[in-house]
């Protein structure tokens, strides 16, 4: 039997395949499938609209486009080619609202501001964005009774980009602290459960992050 890569090597070599995959996604037309799981949510045509509208407001052509399907409950990563990977997810229990206090998922476009845990063991436990030292086993990972919410694995720090939406007083999603996460509660992905962030499963969430690394990312939360 071969030895196990030790974690380092590990992330090193996702990110390399990451990258690769990236690569053979920008290339038009490109005949194989860049994606290990085919995305449905999304035609290669509404992607290309949609990454169009996410360059105008700032995405350079090599970045990333994740949209978040509210109905869905589903995420879709795109590139300027097309959709790359799909994901379930848990967005808000209490619907969609930009509010503070509120407990909802903004709309809109979004950017990741801030990343955090790129070095940090799936299960992590992230309390205001800092590792508080306990590490999850992946059989805790879907507690059908936790005796709390928590933040686990990767941090993906979102900031709006439309004024009056989802930026500024009283409804700025950065200041809300509406995070892209690992989740504790992973039987409950595709249902709304969430207490306003994204929650993604745990090995879902380092995919996501390492398929981004060194890359512009936008978010539109699409109700």
């Amino acid at each position: 039997m071969r030895p196990a890569l030790p974690a380092p090597a590990r992330r090193a070599l996702r990110a390399a395949l990451c990258a690769c995959l990236l690569a053979v996604s920008a290339v038009p037309n490109a005949a194989a499938d860049p994606a290990p799981r085919r995305p449905s949510l999304l035609s290669r045509a509404e992607s290309s609209a949609l990454f169009a509208e996410a360059a105008s407001r700032g995405l350079p052509a090599g970045g990333l486009l994740l949209v978040a399907d509210v109905a869905a409950q589903r995420a879709v990563l795109c590139s300027r080619s097309g959709p790359l990977l799909e994901f379930p997810i848990s967005t808000a229990r209490l619907g969609v609202g930009n509010r503070t206090g509120s407990n909802q998922t903004p709309a809109g476009w979004h950017r990741v501001a801030e990343r955090f845990g790129a070095d940090a063991a799936p299960g992590t436990v992230f309390v205001s964005r800092r590792p508080d030292g306990r590490v999850l086993p992946a059989g805790a990972w879907r507690d059908p009774a936790p005796a709390e919410d928590l933040v686990l694995t990767r941090i993906l720090w979102l900031d709006g980009l439309e004024p009056g939406l989802n930026r500024g007083p009283g409804i700025d999603s950065h200041e809300r602290c509406i995070y892209l996460h690992g989740t504790n509660q992973e039987q409950l992905l595709g249902t709304p459960s969430s207490h306003g962030c994204i929650r993604f499963s745990n090995d879902d969430i380092v995919e996501l992050f390492d398929f981004a690394l060194g890359a512009e990312l936008y978010c539109l939360i699409r109700p």
